[in-house]
């Protein structure tokens, strides 16, 4: 198995444009505090190209993308749009507790009726969708043209559960790993796997965080990484259960110390939510 730090950044908040600085001070620091990992996928808008640009040549360091969901094509304009409603929303919450309360909020529901969905969706959905050979090898092409290597460490598929030809999709990734073209390869969920999930302990599982984590130790002998963590801490936890924690970070490091076979993923918005990470 590869040498994979116990955290590593979801890129999906790594953009350019007027936040290809801030981003860039992202990896920056997370390689600073000894981070080696990081995730993104053709969804995540500018994330493959950025780390492309400030990882050249630094093969150590280890990368995931995925395929399955189309990449977003935003403008210019749709671009910055996002990023002035991103700093408004940030003057507003750092100057006026009000709007703190409000936004707090309103994410804490997002997330609560996130989850609701995820879940239905799980159980009522059914695949309808088939990927091709041709359209995993395109999306893998670019994916290293914009990463500047010529492998992968590892390729997720994204949200499996909407394909019906998943075997035959393992099957290809199969043959780009003896190929050389990616080194380990699995699904990527965007829920939480259940007993149910019975997965071969060759691939690599990317899921959502659930709460039997803080209190268990499900020491798999198969890796894995979770994501979701720190929305967890913020929305899901009661005052209460934070209680026993002091901040976040607190949170993420007992959970690394409590899993040594999985990875937690964290998407900084800045510099400062990584400094407070032992690793």
């Amino acid at each position: 198995m590869i040498n994979i730090s116990r955290v590593g950044i979801g890129c999906h908040k790594l953009q350019g444009g007027l936040e290809k600085k801030r981003s860039y001070q992202i990896i920056s620091k997370a390689l600073d505090k000894n981070i080696n990992y990081f995730d993104t996928a053709p969804r995540y808008g500018d994330s493959e190209v950025l780390l492309g640009e400030f990882l050249k040549g630094q093969n150590d360091i280890i990368i995931s993308s995925k395929v399955g969901l189309n990449a977003l094509n935003h403008s210019k304009l749709q671009k910055f749009q996002s990023y002035l409603k991103r700093e408004s929303k940030l003057l507003l919450k750092n100057n006026f507790d009000f709007a703190k309360r409000y936004l707090d909020n309103k994410l804490q529901l997002r997330y609560q009726q996130n989850i609701k969905n995820l879940d239905l969706s799980a159980n009522l959905n059914k695949p309808s969708l088939v990927l091709s050979e041709g359209e995993i090898r395109s999306s893998l092409t670019s994916t290293l043209n914009n990463l500047k290597r010529n492998h992968l460490d590892i390729y997720f598929l994204h949200e499996p559960e909407q394909y019906t030809n998943i075997k035959e999709i393992l099957e290809v990734f199969a043959n780009l790993k003896n190929e050389g073209l990616i080194r380990f390869y699995g699904l990527g969920f965007h829920r939480s796997l259940t007993n149910r999930d019975n997965f071969d302990e060759s691939l690599i599982n990317l899921s959502m965080f659930k709460k039997d984590l803080i209190s268990r130790d499900i020491n798999y002998s198969s890796y894995s990484v979770i994501h979701g963590a720190m929305g967890y801490y913020k929305y899901a936890l009661s005052q209460i259960e934070k209680n026993e924690y002091d901040d976040p970070m607190d949170f993420l490091n007992k959970l690394i110390e409590l899993h040594p076979n999985k990875t937690f993923l964290m998407a900084p918005s800045n510099i400062h939510q990584i400094s407070g990470l032992k690793l």
